[in-house]
């Protein structure tokens, strides 16, 4: 076949494809055309000082691609972008080359590819299980194309240096679409946070006003009880039935003044940590706030250590932890009722207080949860999540910490503990 049919014959082989079926196809046709037993197309690793193949046909056949050491190889000298021709007999010419001697290879041809920068960037190279015939005619093929196969080398780097970079942008774009929504939802949840905050500041200074406004009348109810009291002891009426209204009176006062009393305690404003609080009257006070949430569903049990226990810091915060403690024990048992446990008890230096209930429990899956802010398994309008994020904020600043343990469809137990304080009592 002469040559220009040759070239016909292998331009129409590989007219409109690219890339990988290209390098193919025409490694393919340079093959059979040149008679070769092994062609292939490589490109040059020179920081490793190695070739991979990128397109490698044997005895006809498109084979798996690999890689291989120019170490003591013909390549090495098309590597220094030169032309490399052994007709026969390459073997003794390159002693360590063992692919030589696994493959049978008696001659060698080969010539580089140069990219668009004028740099060798691969090589195209045959290989013949005897001598070379025609080589004049092999290296004409080679180098007239030898530019199309750097061409479409270069094309199929680019294609992918651009998506790689596209990848890595699509990565960027999502880190940063990922750091712009967790902005947004810290921005939120704090906006959140603040709206509680305000509404609980709000809350404080409403149940002071409240406290103080029911404290002047409550002072003139039990003025009038003792007045009344000492008009009857020495009128000579009978007292049995007036007695039983007196009582009465004085059973509400007392009451009404645990409640302001406990609202008072609540509604401390100041970061002050230097308060002596009683821990037991402390406790007792948040019961005598959420009575009205107890009911007669609810039993309340109580076992505290012998003598008074105190603890310092700020007496409206610790108020705080309890209230959201015992609203979350209560509003777990609101429907069926159940049993509130409360027991305190002291080793070493430290005090603890376990509040454990009878209620519904939390879901393994929730435990390590409960104390993010704005995490809550609550009905919309039950609450917002803070509960147990604000008392384990304020257990740190008072140098104690919480505990959660609890088993779902049975209840939950939590245990608080803090240093205890030996000082002077109030």
């Amino acid at each position: 076949m002469l040559q220009g049919e040759l070239l016909s014959d292998i331009i129409e082989a590989v007219s409109n494809t690219y890339g990988n079926e290209f390098l193919n196809r025409l490694t393919e046709k340079l093959c059979r055309v040149i008679g070769a037993d092994y062609t292939f197309i490589g490109l040059f690793d020179k920081d490793n000082y190695k070739s991979r193949t990128v397109s490698l046909v044997a005895k006809g056949q498109v084979v798996e691609n690999f890689d291989y050491s120019l170490e003591g190889t013909p390549c090495a000298n098309v590597f220094e972008n030169s032309i490399c021709f052994y007709p026969s007999e390459v073997q003794k010419h390159f002693p360590d080359d063992q692919l030589l001697v696994d493959m049978k290879i008696d001659g060698y041809i080969g010539t580089p590819l140069i990219n668009s920068k004028q740099e060798i960037m691969g090589l195209i190279v045959g290989l013949f299980e005897r001598k070379i015939p025609n080589k004049d005619q092999i290296l004409t093929l080679f180098q007239i194309f030898s530019g199309r196969i750097a061409a479409e080398l270069e094309r199929l780097d680019y294609e992918r240096k651009l998506e790689v970079s596209n990848q890595e942008l699509e990565l960027q774009v999502k880190e940063r679409t990922s750091k712009l929504e967790k902005t947004l939802r810290e921005l939120s949840e704090r906006q959140n946070q603040l709206i509680e905050s305000e509404k609980l500041a709000s809350l404080g200074l409403l149940s002071a006003g409240i406290a103080h406004e029911i404290n002047n009348p409550l002072n003139f109810i039990t003025g009038g009880y003792y007045g009344l009291l000492e008009v009857v002891q020495s009128s000579g009426i009978s007292q049995d039935k007036i007695k039983l209204y007196l009582d009465a009176i004085k059973v509400g006062v007392e009451r009404t003044t645990k409640i302001v009393k406990g609202l008072n305690q609540y509604t401390r404003s100041g970061d002050s940590l230097d308060e002596t609080i009683s821990v037991e009257e402390m406790l007792e006070n948040c019961l005598v706030i959420l009575s009205h949430s107890l009911r007669d569903k609810i039993i309340v049990k109580k076992d505290f250590a012998e003598g008074d226990l105190f603890i310092r810091g700020n007496s409206g915060k610790i108020h705080q932890v309890f209230l959201n403690i015992f609203t979350n024990a209560i509003q777990s048992m609101e429907k069926n009722g159940g049993e509130l446990s409360i027991i305190t008890s002291t080793l070493d230096e430290t005090i603890s207080i376990h509040i454990e209930d009878t209620g519904t429990g939390i879901q393994k899956e929730h435990l390590s949860q409960i104390a993010i802010p704005f995490f809550t398994t609550k009905e919309p309008g039950k609450g917002v999540g803070l509960g147990l994020s604000i008392a384990s904020k304020i257990l740190k600043e008072h140098s104690g910490s919480l505990e959660v343990k609890s088993e779902w469809g049975l209840g939950t137990r939590i245990t608080i503990h803090l240093p205890r304080w030996m000082g002077e009592s109030m």
